[in-house]
């Protein structure tokens, strides 16, 4: 990136919506470039090479909060990739 840039966005959304959000980055980090919008602003951003990642799930009391945050340095070198987190779906209860 030639400057530097920030975009946030906070907002309260449906599992749908939020579903779809996912679908639009997981399609951008296998294109190789994520897009982000809004009213406030906008950001490209170009994942590549090893991407750090932290996922942090927490239930208490009846609150749910997941994290998850990526990051990468652009033009960076190869790495060792862990591989050892498993994610899966709940089962339905439809």
């Amino acid at each position: 990136m030639d400057k530097e840039s920030r975009f946030k966005y906070e907002s309260v959304q449906d599992a749908e919506t939020l579903r779809r959000y996912m679908e639009a980055m997981t399609a951008g980090f296998a294109a190789g470039e994520l897009h982000f919008s809004s009213r406030e602003g906008e950001v490209c951003l170009h994942p590549g090479g090893v991407i750090g990642f932290v996922v942090e799930a927490k239930s208490m009391g009846g609150r749910m909060k997941l994290n998850l945050k990526f990051s990468w340095r652009e033009n960076d070198g190869e790495s060792e990739v862990d591989g050892g987190l498993t994610i899966a779906p709940g089962a339905s209860d439809s």
